[in-house]
Formats: C-alpha cells, structure tokens, sequence
C-alpha cells in the first residue's frame, strides 16, 4: 500500500512519472530536501517518451527566492532547457570581467533581456534576429562586452534565487563599484496571474537584494504594457 503524504505544512519533494497519456505518483516517492526551496531536477529517459521530475509542491511566491518549478514550468523539456541556460549564465558571470577604465555593464531579467543576446533559453530566436547588433551599436559602446544574464519566462522569484544561490552574482562582480546592473522582471508573474501588489513586492525583493548584495549601481526599469 501506498504511504500516507507528509503532513502538508512540511516543506517536501515528491517524484512523478509522467507520460503522454496519464501521469502516476510513484509509490513511496517521498524525498525531504536540505532546504525549503527544492531545485527542480529533470532527467529523460532516452527513447521511452518518459520523464522525471522532482519538485517542490508549494506554490511559488514572488518575493520568495525559488528556482524554475514545476509550478513554473510548461513542461520536462522546459524546465531541463532552464537548468542548462541557468548553469551556463552562472559560469558567464564567475567569468566576467570589466573593461579597463569603463567598468561593467550587467542585464538581468527574462526574455526581453535575454533577446539582446538573440536567443531563447541559449537558443537562437528568431524574434530577436537583428537586437543583438543594437546591443552592440550602443551599450556596448560604453561599456565592451556587456553581461547579459537573463531566461526567457523568468519570474521575481527566480532571478531572485539566481542572484543568491543560482551564483549570478559571484563575489568578483558582487564586489566591482563601477558595476552598472540593469534589471527588467516582472512581466512574467503578472502572466501567471500573480497580482499587481505581490509582483511589485517581488521587483522590491530583487532590488534589495541586488544591493545587499553588490556595490554596484542598479537601474531598475519599469515593466512594459502587457
């Protein structure tokens, strides 16, 4: 038989297998994290149109630091395409240094950001085709190599945990007073239907911690009309 679930107050993870047609919890699946956050893992199992997940079960909270669930996520290959990108943006910023004279420029924020690069999730975008040459005959100008740290359907809460335990700010840039750091967020969390009030506490919370964190300078910008 199957094992009662963990009382629901207690912060746990569970692992699904889902396929195309139905989705079964596997028996004694229970896992407890170290932490109260869970990071979402995805794996594929090749061939076989299976996947597994696990993943925090309580909702997400715009002021609350969390990184992509299930919750969040649209599906497995989503969620795996946003650890990759998240892993390879952390590696970015532990390698990014600043311009002699000039300093740092870093933009953090969802897919409007990440269309300076022209992609999406890493991937070319075809959206974006032609923003990453503006980049370049502009804010490049001022500041050579621009950091460009964003993931296409980000919330408040996920940047908030990229900053922190995502390794986005690592202590060399942290550290760097002539850092400018440029954020957009926000858009993302009204599209999932969190309210205005929440959404804007998540941007504070984002801020806050940004300058917690780091000696730079920060421009936080508005969200656009949805």
């Amino acid at each position: 038989p199957r094992p009662p679930p963990p009382p629901p107050s207690q912060s746990h993870c569970r692992l699904g297998l889902w396929m195309p047609a139905y989705s079964a919890l596997v028996s004694g699946g229970a896992v407890r994290p170290p932490r109260a956050t869970c990071l979402l893992l995805a794996s594929f199992a090749a061939g076989s149109g299976l996947w597994l997940l696990v993943g925090s079960q309580k909702e997400e909270q715009p002021d609350v630091a969390s990184p992509r669930t299930q919750r969040s996520a649209r599906s497995a290959a989503q969620l795996a395409k946003w650890i990759r990108w998240q892993a390879v943006l952390a590696s970015e910023a532990a390698a990014h240094t600043a311009s002699p004279g000039k300093g740092s420029l870093a933009l953090w924020g969802d897919s409007i950001t990440e269309s300076w690069r022209g992609t999406s999730y890493g991937t070319p975008a075809g959206r974006a085709n032609g923003t990453p040459a503006v980049l370049a005959q502009t804010l490049a100008r001022r500041w050579p190599s621009p950091a460009v740290l964003a993931i296409s359907g980000d919330q408040t809460q996920h940047l908030l945990w990229r900053l922190g335990d995502g390794g986005e700010l690592p202590p060399p840039l942290a550290s760097d007073g002539a850092l400018t750091a440029v954020v957009m967020i926000g858009t993302n969390n009204l599209g999932a239907g969190h309210l205005p009030g929440p959404t804007a506490e998540g941007v504070l919370a984002v801020a806050r911690e940004y300058l917690r964190r780091s000696r730079g300078r920060l421009l936080l910008c508005a969200l656009l009309p949805r």
